[in-house]
């Protein structure tokens, strides 16, 4: 009787064990396949933004972060700008058309900046595992960035690209497009560049990225603020409709001459 009740606790033990390994496997994957954003300060700095500073992300929601404490650190590094916003979402894991990014927020610079204060920082979106599409199929890499300059003007601007990762020369990127604010009151601008991406690009599992810089001229009379957004498409190209329907409808026809030739034969024969 000993022995049988050991050996019930000595499963249930084991019981608790593999499944406790099973959820933190899980939870690895899951973090894994998660959006991550990382702000570069100062010097070229990195200050993470997750997972310390973010609550409810999801593998297609960045969630909320922190802005307090992260805008401490970027004080702390030495930058005279601040985040209004951050965050990100993904379609994740893909789907038949294609895979897609998005990067959000805002930051802004208010008087009285510290004399050698850093105006310019880089924000960088990843998220990796998507796998569909997935084969041999060719389709376009796009970066569009909208960027709602708030009291900004000449000197103001922001740099932006988007990649699909590994990073060239294995990888593809957009080129890095400007995107400048040219007034002083409520500015909104746009920009976007392409790449095309040749068969066999999407080998699942592929990474999507953004990538934007924000340069931000101080004012000494008012806050300057700058909204922004970044997304990344990876779109298929579809196959033309006139081959694909050439390549169906072929067969049949073939197959209606072999018959009636063989009815034809039938008759004659009788």
């Amino acid at each position: 009787m000993r022995k049988a009740t050991s050996f019930c606790r000595w499963s249930l033990l084991m019981g608790v064990a593999c499944g406790l390994a099973m959820l933190l496997v899980a939870n690895r994957a899951a973090h894994a396949e998660s959006i991550s954003i990382t702000i570069t300060g100062p010097g070229g700095i990195d200050i993470p933004v997750d997972p310390t500073f973010v609550t409810g992300g999801t593998s297609t929601n960045y969630g909320t972060v922190d802005i307090v404490s992260v805008n401490s650190l970027l004080t702390a590094e030495g930058s005279a700008l601040q985040l209004t916003g951050l965050g990100g979402s993904s379609n994740w894991s893909g789907a038949s058309t294609g895979g897609s990014l998005l990067l959000t927020g805002g930051v802004s610079i208010t008087p009285p900046t510290t004399p050698g204060a850093s105006t310019s920082l880089t924000i960088t979106e990843t998220e990796s595992g998507f796998n569909t599409p997935s084969g041999s199929a060719a389709g376009t890499l796009s970066s569009s960035s909208t960027v709602n300059y708030l009291s900004a003007g000449p000197g103001n601007s922001s740099l932006a690209n988007s990649a699909n990762f590994p990073p060239p020369p294995s990888g593809f990127a957009t080129p890095t497009y400007l995107v400048a604010s040219t007034n002083p009151g409520t500015d909104p601008k746009t920009g976007e560049a392409s790449v095309t991406l040749p068969s066999g690009s999407f080998a699942a599992p592929y990474t999507l990225t953004n990538v934007i810089t924000i340069n931000l001229t101080p004012n000494p009379s008012t806050v300057v603020q700058a909204g922004f957004s970044v997304v990344a498409p990876a779109a298929v190209v579809p196959e033309p409709v006139s081959v694909v329907t050439m390549s169906i409808g072929l067969p049949l026809p073939l197959v209606g001459l072999a018959w009636l030739r063989r009815r034809r034969k039938v008759v004659e024969n009788s």
